[in-house]
């Protein structure tokens, strides 16, 4: 196995957060590499349907060093305009990054880390003294057990493998969890004349305008955005789903449990069960529907409160007909058991989001449920560090708008490190 020279410092992955990663550590002219699995924004060109739109306006998709134009900064990019941007911003800063190198094992060492690449059947070993873990905690599809039982003349794909409806066959779709990815896709479904059942969740939504502002923008004035991952009561809110909206239209609108309804869909409770007649659901579609209402009116009333601390008067907008709460739950079916075939569901889809994959890391390097251990992205081994995670050390961490912040505060431990050992 041919060994490289050493490097400072090695960043695994060529997302956001490795970009921002590299943009500080060139701008301190710390000698480091990127190794990217595939090639630059390939998760965003590859595992996104072909209409999707990112979700959060475009001043908040952007990475230090490059803004977007003032006149374009409410809109919404485009999956392909965004791994253009990303390309744009490897080459505007002429970024080291070694394209389709697969990070295949790292352990520690004397000097610092020993990290195995292959790359077209060639096993390399790269040598750093600090490692930064730069692909994200969402780097493997999740698929219920379930999925298993689904008989085999029902077509199934995890969102991620989602293209648009023509890649679906004729009949009814079933579409499973109540997210962003699972809310955007039943209705782009819907919209195309066929007929969907959603399988919902729990999860919160956001009004996407609100007194003449996006909802984020509301969020990032408040502080809310600035919450440190320190002052969470509930752990689990770590990998909390994001709240279901969508940046499709030219500002965005708000998608809900009632707007879905209102053009078809059918909003079911959770899948709890499958077999080779029959899918199985709880009786939790109107607890789904309310906890979302309860989160946007919750989410308003911070935004009224802020507005009156601040003595602003902002005039009412028209009404969003998609945020309005559902209080007596007509959106909600009461239907229990689907039969496949008097249903005629030809398809499931299941956006059941993503779980991670560190396998490559030795077990020193990671906690016994498999995942990098850290406080504000720094690991408990020296020289260790990650970044991209959600909450990593704010609530913004998981977002491109988080890691910037997050990329500066890392490098700044990196020099320090890098400076105690020299």
């Amino acid at each position: 196995m041919k060994v490289e020279k050493i490097q400072d410092v090695i960043v695994v992955g060529a997302g956001q957060a490795g970009l921002a990663i590299s943009y500080y550590l060139k701008n301190h002219r710390i000698k480091h590499i990127i190794l990217e699995q595939h090639f630059i924004g390939y998760s965003w060109k590859e595992h996104r349907w072909d209409s999707f739109k990112m979700n959060t306006p475009n001043w908040m998709t952007t990475l230090p060093g490059m803004d977007i134009p003032i006149n374009k900064r409410e809109y919404f990019m485009t999956k392909e305009e965004f791994v253009m941007y990303l390309k744009k911003y490897v080459r505007t800063f002429n970024l080291p990054i070694l394209e389709n190198h697969k990070v295949i094992g790292i352990e520690k060492t004397d000097i610092g880390f020993a990290v195995n690449i292959e790359k077209e059947g060639v096993f390399y070993t790269f040598l750093s003294k600090a490692v930064v873990i730069a692909s994200g905690i969402m780097n493997k599809i999740s698929l219920p057990k379930l999925w298993k039982n689904v008989p085999a003349h029902v077509k199934q794909f995890h969102a991620s493998e989602y293209k648009n409806v023509k890649q679906l066959p004729t009949g009814n779709i079933l579409v499973v969890g109540g997210g962003q990815s699972g809310c955007q896709i039943a209705e782009e479904l819907a919209l195309a004349k066929r007929k969907v059942y959603l399988a919902g969740s729990k999860v919160a939504r956001a009004p996407r305008r609100y007194k003449g502002k996006d909802i984020m923008e509301w969020m990032d004035r408040m502080g809310m955005m600035d919450m440190s991952s320190k002052l969470l009561k509930e752990k689990s809110h770590l990998l909390a789903v994001q709240p279901q909206v969508s940046g499709l239209g030219l500002l965005g609108h708000t998608v809900s449990y009632q707007s879905l309804y209102s053009i078809g869909v059918t909003i079911l409770g959770g899948l709890k069960g499958v077999d080779d007649e029959n899918l199985y659901f709880d009786d939790n579609a109107k607890s789904n529907i309310h906890y979302a209402d309860e989160t946007s009116v919750f989410i308003k009333s911070q935004v009224d409160a802020y507005l009156e601390k601040h003595s602003a008067f902002i005039s009412e907008e028209e009404e969003d007909l998609s945020d309005c709460p559902d209080n007596n739950y007509v959106s909600a079916s009461d239907l229990r058991i689907l039969c496949l075939r008097d249903f005629d569901i030809a398809t499931i889809i299941w956006a059941t989001g993503f779980g991670y994959d560190f396998s490559y890391l030795n077990a020193s390097l990671v906690d016994d449920k498999g995942r990098p251990e850290h406080v504000d992205g720094e690991m408990l081994t020296e020289g260790f560090y990650c970044i991209g995670f959600p909450w990593l050390r704010k609530k913004k961490s998981g977002l491109v708008f988080g890691v910037s912040d997050d990329a500066k505060a890392i490098v700044e431990k990196i020099m320090q490190n890098l400076n105690k050992n020299q």
